[in-house]
């Protein structure tokens, strides 16, 4: 009966979470380089099993679900052309490696005080650290290359990410440790921006479904108390 209460409740949780991302996916959607977010529901600790008669070991059962948490969908969203050469976007999955860790799949490329190439205000770290340009002139490559006057200054990292390593920062700007960026091949445009990967009608159709969900839930806890207090009176007769 515990089990049960603790697995409705999570669902409960869960589903209200699930309502307030979509609300925030929705007032979102206009952002380019916003990637939706999602609920991850991660197993509970696990609690050992054993043989009822001789009390064996029987391995392990994880304790019900854990809290609801906030994932990052690292898919991309649409690509629309700017005319602007200092926009930039990548082309389908990945993003682009920013100072700390910082992660951004589109937005504006401007040059800072010192010289140094940002996206989204945040330094872009190059194969070789920080790409600087100084005030002159630049142009970015499809295949990241950063070049001046003919010569390459510096060369972007596109990297992917596991999902449940992504974590948000701002708008548009992402997060993920050292240790779960991998590299991949994936191109850049420059004069193009990604639109945020939310779909309005997925949204809606996630939030009614995640309405009966929470409806069947409560369901569940009214059900337990009823049963249980139907087993009070019972003891007490």
């Amino acid at each position: 009966m515990l089990r049960a209460l603790r697995a409705a409740a999570s669902a409960m949780s869960a589903e209200q979470l699930r309502a307030e991302l979509v609300a925030h996916n929705l007032a979102n959607s206009e952002t380019d380089g916003f990637h939706r977010l999602l609920v991850a529901v991660r197993p509970g600790e696990p609690q050992a099993v054993f043989r009822r008669d001789n009390a064996a070991p029987l391995g392990s059962l994880a304790s019900g679900p854990g809290p609801a948490q906030a994932a990052v969908d690292v898919r991309s969203g649409a690509l629309v052309p700017t005319g602007d050469p200092r926009d930039l976007a990548v082309d389908g999955r990945g993003f682009v490696l920013l100072e700390g860790g910082r992660l951004a799949s589109s937005g504006r490329l401007e040059v800072d005080a010192q010289g140094y190439l940002t996206l989204r205000g945040v330094r872009v770290q190059g194969a070789e650290g920080p790409i600087r340009v100084g005030g002159q002139e630049f142009r970015v490559r499809p295949d990241g290359a950063v070049e001046i006057k003919g010569q390459v200054a510096g060369r972007l990292r596109v990297v992917d990410v596991p999902v449940q390593a992504v974590s948000v920062v701002g708008p548009g700007v992402y997060a993920a440790p050292e240790s779960e960026l991998r590299e991949v091949r994936a191109r850049v445009r420059p004069g193009f921006q990604q639109r945020g990967s939310v779909n309005p009608v997925e949204e809606l159709v996630q939030l009614v479904a995640g309405l009966r969900a929470y409806e069947a839930a409560a369901r569940c806890v009214q059900v337990a108390d009823e049963t249980a207090a139907r087993l009070a009176d019972v003891a007490r007769a």
